[in-house]
Order: C-alpha cells, then structure tokens, then sequence
C-alpha cells in the first residue's frame, strides 16, 4: 500500500476552452463597445457603454480574478467595497459639477478674500 507523497491537485477554475470562450465573448463586447463609441447615439451611448464595461467587469471579476471561486464572504467584502467607491464617486461627481459647485467655489474664494 504505497501513498502518493504528492498532493492531490484541486481543481480550480475553468478548463482552457472555457478561458478561450469567455475571452472571445469579452473580444465581442469590447468590439461591441467600439461601435456604440463611433456610432453616435447620443444620449442612449453613455449608459450603453456603462452597462457593457459592468458586465465585462463582472466576469473578469468572477471567472480570471477567481472571485468566483473563493469564499463567499470574500466576493460579499468586494461588493460592498465596490458599492461604496460607487457611492462615493456618485457624491463627489453631483457635488462638483452640478450648479450648486460654482456657489460652493464663490463661497471658498469670499472666505479667502476675507
């Protein structure tokens, strides 16, 4: 009764034709992703194009970071971190270029003259 002294090796992730599959479908988006860039659909473009890269990011994410395959509470600790960057973005973004940002600055500028 000999024992192998090797570890058994675990498989994790995918096999090579799956990696080729989602890399020809992140190819397709990204080619995808060209032509809405070129095509002029106004204001139907930025959402599109938005939607697109979140789904490329997703299974980047999920299937070649292995975020898929990692424990749970890892992917729930990425989401809420990614969430909050997006909040915090979302806040940042309304509060400089929206109208009210050239009060704010006005505001700064009497402060500093004063």
């Amino acid at each position: 009764m000999a024992h192998s002294a090797e570890p058994m090796e675990q498989q994790h992730g995918l096999s090579p034709m799956q990696y080729l599959a989602i890399g020809a479908g992140l190819t397709l988006i990204t080619i995808v992703e060209l032509w809405v860039s070129y095509s002029g659909l106004g204001s139907l473009q930025i959402p599109l194009l938005l939607f697109l890269s979140a789904i490329k990011f997703a299974v980047v994410v999920g299937w070649f970071m292995h975020l898929r395959f990692d424990h749970r509470l890892l992917t729930q600790v990425f989401a809420a971190s990614l969430t909050l960057a997006i909040l915090i973005t979302i806040v940042l973004l309304t509060l400089y270029w929206s109208a009210d940002a050239d009060s704010i600055r006005g505001y700064r500028e009497w402060l500093a003259s004063g």
